[in-house]
């Protein structure tokens, strides 16, 4: 086993085996089809996903240096009416 001590919950930012982004501020109309456009340009995607009912969605590269670019450049992104706030999110492994 073995212990470990308190976590950063955004420790995302320094794993560099991390490459799924939190993508927060949507709106109704925003759906996983135009996540996967507007998203799929800095690289191959692995997944997008969008829970029902939920204002945020998921993207997850297939590598790091994809991921790294869509958050500096999707931070504050337009999309229909809603402005896209984008961050690490949790590593699905």
């Amino acid at each position: 086993g073995g212990g470990g001590g308190g976590g950063d919950e955004s420790a995302g930012s320094s794993d560099p085996s991390n490459t799924t982004i939190f993508v927060g501020g949507l709106d109704h109309t925003v759906n996983e089809h135009m996540l996967h456009v507007a998203f799929s340009r800095f690289g191959p995607l692995v997944y997008v996903r969008v829970p029902p009912g939920k204002a945020c969605g998921f993207v997850q590269f297939a590598d790091r240096a994809s991921s790294e670019a869509a958050l500096q450049e999707m931070q504050g992104f337009q999309m229909n009416m809603c402005r896209l706030r984008v961050s690490w999110g949790r590593a699905t492994k």
